[in-house]
Parts: C-alpha cells; sequence; structure tokens
C-alpha cells in the first residue's frame, strides 16, 4: 500500500511539473553545423523556435558552425530566440573535438529545463549522447533526415569509419533519447522500426510561418516586371531545377526528360547548386546546339529566392530511394510559398504536401517520359500554372504552418519529456 501511494505522489508530481513547464520552459535548441549552406537551422531550427516564443517560451539557439566560419562567435537575438554561435578558431579534427565539451559548457551555463537537439548525428549527436550518460534525460532529438546506413551512409562521401559512427549515433540516439521529433511519415516509422516506442515519437513536418509567407508575398509583388533580364536571364520561359547534384539526385534522369521539353518551348533551364553530378548535367546538355542552359552554382538563400521568384516552373524529382522517401524538403515548401507550379515524382512527403492535379504535378519515380509530358504541359499552359501554383501555395497555409500541428506536436514531445525526468 504504501509503495502504491510512493507511486500515485511520483505521478502526481510529475503530471505537476509536465504542466508548469507547459506553460512556461526554457528550452535549449542545439544543432551542430551552421546556419547555412545546409538548411536544417534556418529552414527548420529557428522557425520552431520562434514558434515556442510566441507560446511564451524562452529559447536560445545553440550553433557550431565549423562549415561556415564567417558566423563564428555570433551572438545575436532575432524574433525573440536567443542565438549563440560557438567561437571556433580553424578548422581540422582536434578543433572539432573540443566542439561538443564547449556545447556542454554552455548547457550548464545556460540551465536550460528541455534540451531539443537537431539531428542524431555528428557534434549535436555526441553532445545528445554525453547528456545521456550524465543522467540527463529532458531530452528530445529531431530527425529529419535518414543517416545512417540505408540512407545518406550510401551515398555520402564520408570515410567508412565515420560512416559507421554515424550510423551507430543514428540508432543508438532513437532508442535511448526520452522523446524523438520527425519531419516526415518514413521517419516516424522508422524510429519505430528501431524500437522507439510509437507514443514517443512526433510527426513534425516542415512549413512556415504566417510572417515568412507575408515576406513571400511581398518580394513576389515588388519584383520588376523584367524580373528575368535583372538576374541576366532571357524573357524565355524559366524552368528552375535546385539541388545539391548528388548521385542520389539521379540528375541525368531530370536532364533527360527535361531538355526535349525545353527545346520545344524554348525555355531557359536553370540549374542552382553544385556537387559531383553538375559536371554530367553540363556535359549532357552541351549537346544540344539551341538549348540555353544556366548553371549559377551554391547561391546564398536572398538570391536563391529571387530565381524561384522569376521562375515558371519549378521542378525537383524524387528518385525512389530512402533517403528522398524520408525527406521533408525545404525546397518544395519555397515553391509552394511562391506559388509556383511544381513538377516532382510521388514519393515520400511529396504525396503530403501536393495533390496532384490539383496543387502540382507528380509523376512515378524513373519514368522519364511522365515526367517530360508534364513538363511539356506546364509550359504549354499558362492558365494551369497559375492554378497549381495558388493552390500549392493556399494547400501550404491551410496545412502545413510552423503555428499549426507542428508546433503543437513540438509541445506534447516537451511536455512528455518533462515528464519524464
Amino acid at each position: 500500500m504504501e509503495k502504491e501511494k510512493e507511486k500515485d505522489s511520483g505521478d502526481s508530481a510529475a503530471s505537476f511539473r509536465a504542466l508548469i513547464l507547459r506553460a512556461w520552459m526554457k528550452i535549449l535548441y542545439l544543432a551542430g553545423f551552421a546556419w547555412e549552406p545546409k538548411g536544417t537551422v534556418r529552414s527548420r531550427a529557428f522557425p520552431l523556435a520562434v514558434e515556442m516564443v510566441r507560446r511564451g517560451h524562452e529559447v536560445t539557439l545553440l550553433i557550431a558552425p565549423y562549415d561556415n566560419l564567417v558566423h563564428s562567435g555570433r551572438r545575436f537575438v532575432s524574433e525573440g530566440v536567443q542565438v549563440i554561435n560557438l567561437e571556433i578558431s580553424g578548422r581540422g579534427a582536434l578543433v572539432l573535438a573540443r566542439l561538443p565539451r564547449q556545447f556542454l559548457d554552455l548547457i550548464d551555463r545556460i540551465a536550460p529545463d528541455l534540451v531539443h537537439v537537431f539531428k542524431p548525428k555528428g557534434l549535436a549527436g555526441i553532445t545528445a549522447m554525453a547528456l545521456l550518460d550524465r543522467g540527463y534525460r529532458a531530452l528530445v532529438v529531431d530527425c529529419d533526415d535518414w543517416e545512417g546506413w540505408g540512407g545518406w551512409n550510401e551515398v555520402s562521401r564520408y570515410p567508412w569509419v565515420l560512416k559507421e559512427f554515424i550510423d551507430l549515433q543514428e540508432r543508438w540516439l532513437v532508442c535511448n533519447v526520452p522523446v524523438v521529433t520527425a519531419a516526415s511519415r518514413v521517419l516516424t516509422h522508422r524510429a519505430r522500426d528501431l524500437g522507439k516506442v510509437p507514443d514517443r515519437v512526433f510527426y513534425v513536418p516542415n512549413g512556415i510561418s504566417r510572417e515568412q509567407a507575408d515576406s513571400v508575398s511581398s518580394r513576389t509583388r515588388n519584383m520588376p516586371p523584367d524580373r528575368k533580364r535583372a538576374l541576366g536571364l532571357s524573357e524565355r520561359p524559366l524552368i528552375l531545377y535546385a539541388g545539391h547534384f548528388d548521385t542520389v539526385d539521379d540528375v541525368p534522369f531530370f536532364c533527360r526528360a527535361a531538355a526535349p521539353a525545353a527545346l520545344r518551348h524554348g525555355a531557359t533551364i536553370a540549374l542552382l547548386g553544385d556537387g559531383p553530378g553538375l559536371g554530367a548535367a553540363q556535359r549532357f546538355f552541351s549537346s544540344f546546339q539551341d538549348l540555353q542552359v544556366r548553371c549559377l552554382g551554391q547561391l546564398p538563400y536572398a538570391e536563391y529566392a529571387q530565381f524561384v521568384a522569376a521562375c515558371d516552373v519549378a521542378t525537383f524529382p524524387y528518385p525512389d530511394h530512402p533517403v528522398y522517401r524520408a525527406k521533408c524538403s525545404a525546397r518544395i515548401i519555397d515553391y509552394m510559398a511562391f506559388g509556383k507550379p511544381i513538377l516532382t515524382t510521388a514519393v515520400g512527403q511529396n504525396m503530403e504536401y501536393l495533390v496532384d492535379g490539383e496543387s502540382g504535378i507528380l509523376t512515378a519515380a524513373g519514368d522519364e517520359k511522365a515526367y517530360g509530358a508534364g513538363l511539356d504541359g506546364l509550359l504549354r499552359d499558362g492558365d494551369l500554372r497559375t492554378r497549381l501554383g495558388e493552390n500549392a501555395r493556399r494547400r501550404l497555409l491551410d496545412n502545413f504552418l510552423w503555428s499549426g500541428r507542428a508546433a503543437d506536436e513540438c509541445e506534447k514531445a516537451y511536455t512528455l519529456a518533462a515528464s519524464l525526468c
């Protein structure tokens, strides 16, 4: 009887603590890479942090910008979020090895009620593992990619030993961290397959804030009528393909499917980004004498957004690969926000964001003929482009605002993590 009373008392205390923390939390968001060029901090961690501030929480975003040292040591407050970039002097393994210790020291100093770690790998993953080893339980880990074997490990150029460690980190953290957030349906199922209790996995898809959407509208309205010429382009119809040009992207599929339609309609193809597959794309397109192609490299987000605003069709075919089945692409969100007609493939989250024929065109993965026909139809029909673009933006605002389900699920995850302490 006494044991039952102690258990009831403990459960009541945990419930009361969770209720208090739900009303106000001191939350630390932790990211093991810079604001850019990767998109996770800019397009996922920061918008969620802003929404948590709006809900009354205090949020600090702690970043290790080892991959973009221009941000080293920068501290600022943006939309109520305290952003702290670690001070990093130089490069190399020894410098990286010291960063988890810096993370832990700052966590001790800030003393948050809860830590939300973005990506179960790398520096952030090492820090999460160290926190668990200390017995720290108010911990949530976010998965927005399939990182280990079967996912990015299959295509990344990391040394084998590092790939093994990344796979170990992902599996161990997903199983051992109290609560997991996941950016896609596939990642929620993967967490459960790895042994996570289903009730401790929360689906938090990428989205947009109302303010971001309004900013996009303003930017689009204020662009000059000759927006393409302002970007050094002709007035031809513009097909945009933005990517990392990795081998998993299957860039040759896009090239083979897009070239005939672009030639028929006198369209320009703009390739934004870089990577090992870009050279092959350039060589393929160079064999077409009358095809106009612009390769613009990796652009800062503001410049990239100008090309999105200027394009007539936004294309991004997903191959049927675990990397893309699990992916929750910020690019698709961008295209929807700008009200662009989107041509992609029916893989993973694309089928969650877009409805074929209503808010985008979805074709079967690997079907070059269907993909080319979809592009041909969009280039031929301006009314179709307008309708699909408007519907895509409306669907985004109706279903994928950060202030909606995404923030609700985050708060549920935090409340649960707090109750488990």
